[in-house]
């Protein structure tokens, strides 16, 4: 009788640690298990190992062995050099430079492959719409890859030369993108807001970099798309539009006004406020729309110069992508003024509860494997 053979995946997250997967070869699920960041370790090498043993663990479980392993896929946060090796790792700076997709081959004796979080979501997307698409995922930071449609990454980040010029508006978006802070003003006065308020929040905000006011290549007269464009740019929204004004705690209990200081938290707590028709939270949501519609047009005109077909369908993970019922529409109306077509919809694998970057590792996987044989 066979024995199974099965695809590692690795999804290297920001927040809690690394998921590790089974995947079959049609890409079923077997297992999934986690890494805790409190046990990466310090070394690059210790982080590895522990990835490893929790591998072992999981195809143990499984009545499997190491030699089962077809390929292995990673995903992660950051930005990749053109051998896989980490380059902009800023969770875990000390893993610069360092190459676990190497690792892994040598360490298993099969090909790897590895890839950004956002290409990873794309390409699981893509697994099950086959279909060229935009996948946009918001977090800490807004990110995005456009798939094409035979499930190709246009414009990968890897290799990146730090010149902000270098970077893809669709690869990387909430980076790449200016948006005019004229421009901002303007959308801020439309909802009875102070852009000058806004800024200054952040200039007051000890945690941030002195840079975070200033668009790409230095700008002084833009800001990049993410400081607003993401799960704590839309709770720094929320912020400067109810300024002192503290009557939206009327309808949070004790604990959740003190989880709105928690940007990873409140994010769910300002749905609840837009549900309850609280003007502070429809005043947020509709700002954003209308500031994600503007950081939109600026990717869409510029990728449709370079062959993007109009009315890519445009799918959003991550947590603040949740919130789409509230923002989706001003953002959506506004885009059809502007003449796109492009349809907002959720992933489709957020909706039926799978990790999409865990997906995305095993579709690297599969193709690692495909390209060896």
């Amino acid at each position: 009788m066979s024995r199974k053979r099965v695809y590692a995946a690795f999804d290297i997250g920001a927040g809690r640690g690394t998921k590790i997967g089974l995947f079959l070869e049609d890409l079923t699920v077997l297992s999934e298990t986690l890494l805790p960041l409190t046990l990466y370790g310090e070394l690059f090498e210790e982080f590895a190992q522990a990835l490893l043993r929790e591998l072992e663990k999981s195809l143990k479980a499984q009545g499997l062995l190491p030699a089962d392993v077809l390929s292995v896929g990673i995903s992660t946060a950051g930005i990749l050099d053109r051998d896989g090796s980490f380059l902009l790792f800023i969770n875990q700076p000390l893993f610069n430079g360092s190459n676990l997709k190497k690792y892994m081959e040598e360490a298993l004796s099969c090909p790897a492959a590895i890839a950004n979080d956002a290409d990873a979501g794309g390409l699981a997307e893509w697994s099950v719409m086959r279909t060229e698409l935009l996948y946009w995922v918001f977090g800490g930071g807004w990110g995005g890859s456009w798939i094409s449609r035979d499930g190709r990454v246009l414009h990968s980040s890897d290799g990146w030369d730090r010149n902000d010029s270098s970077l893809h508006y669709t690869n990387e978006p909430g980076y790449a993108i200016p948006l005019d802070k004229l421009r901002l003003r303007i959308l801020f006065s439309e909802v009875g807001a102070s852009y000058d308020l806004f800024e200054k929040q952040l200039r007051d905000d000890p945690t941030l970099p002195e840079w975070i006011i200033q668009g790409p290549n230095g700008n002084p007269e833009a800001l990049r798309a993410e400081v607003i464009l993401s799960g704590s740019g839309r709770c720094r929204l929320f912020r400067s539009i109810v300024g002192d004004d503290d009557f939206y705690e009327k309808f949070l209990d004790i604990h959740e006004v003190k989880e709105m200081l928690d940007p990873t938290i409140a994010g769910r707590h300002i749905d609840k406020l837009s549900g309850l028709r609280v003007e502070a939270a429809i005043n947020t949501d509709r700002l954003y729309g209308k500031i994600l519609a503007e950081a939109a047009r600026i990717m869409l005109k510029s990728a449709q110069a370079e062959g993007m077909p109009p009315g890519l369908p445009i799918c959003m993970g991550g947590k603040p992508s949740y919130a789409l019922p509230y923002f989706g529409p001003s953002c959506q109306r506004l885009l059809g003024k502007m003449g796109y077509m492009n349809y907002l919809r959720p992933s489709i694998l957020d909706e039926r509860g799978s990790n999409a970057n865990l997906i995305g590792a095993a579709v690297l996987a599969q193709n690692a494997a495909g390209d060896f044989a």
